[in-house]
């Protein structure tokens, strides 16, 4: 995985996306990405308030081993800036089952960045024998909804606790990707 170049994708746009495995090198791109993300993606994101990014969770977000823990990011291949992320977390109680998060930076919504982040992901998900995502969401992310259900095909949900819910996918579903 650490030589993996990445694959570069053209978004509706015509905007050019390197999707590429993050690494520690990535902690400045997160950064300013993160930074100049509205305060309402950041909740969308995090279920709560997040003003900043910590040390310590760039240090989590990037210093991955790519097993355990994938991570993806998507750069502009001329210039490097970070146009969004998607990764996921093994559980420690099933290796099968990962919780997965994507997150795109406002500038790059809406013209396919997310259904390539996710795309990519869920296939670096099967490759690595994950058979199912799960991941908590905002009850009112509509956005995240028609991009799994675009990406990965039928998923269920379960309310988690107030305002929370948690979006279940079937990797080996019969329509998983359709």
């Amino acid at each position: 995985m650490k030589g993996d170049a990445g694959q570069l994708v053209s978004l509706r746009d015509g905007t050019d996306a390197l999707i590429r495995p993050i690494g520690p090198e990535d902690r400045n791109r997160l950064k300013e990405g993160f930074d100049s993300s509205s305060e309402e993606s950041r909740f969308l994101r995090f279920l709560s308030p997040h003003p900043v990014l910590s040390d310590r969770e760039l240090d989590y977000l990037t210093a991955i081993d790519h097993d355990h823990h994938e991570a993806l990011i998507a750069v502009d291949p001329a210039t490097g800036e970070s146009f969004g992320t998607a990764r996921y977390v093994r559980s420690d109680d099933d290796p099968r089952t990962a919780e997965f998060a994507v997150g795109v930076g406002d500038r790059w919504m809406q013209i396919g960045l997310g259904t390539a982040l996710l795309s990519a992901l869920i296939d670096r998900a099967r490759e690595a024998g994950v058979t199912r995502l799960t991941g908590s969401i905002n009850a009112e992310n509509t956005a995240i909804k028609r991009l799994v259900e675009k990406v990965a095909g039928s998923f269920e949900t379960r309310t988690a606790e107030w305002g929370v819910t948690e979006i279940v996918v079937d990797l080996h579903a019969e329509n998983a990707g359709a």
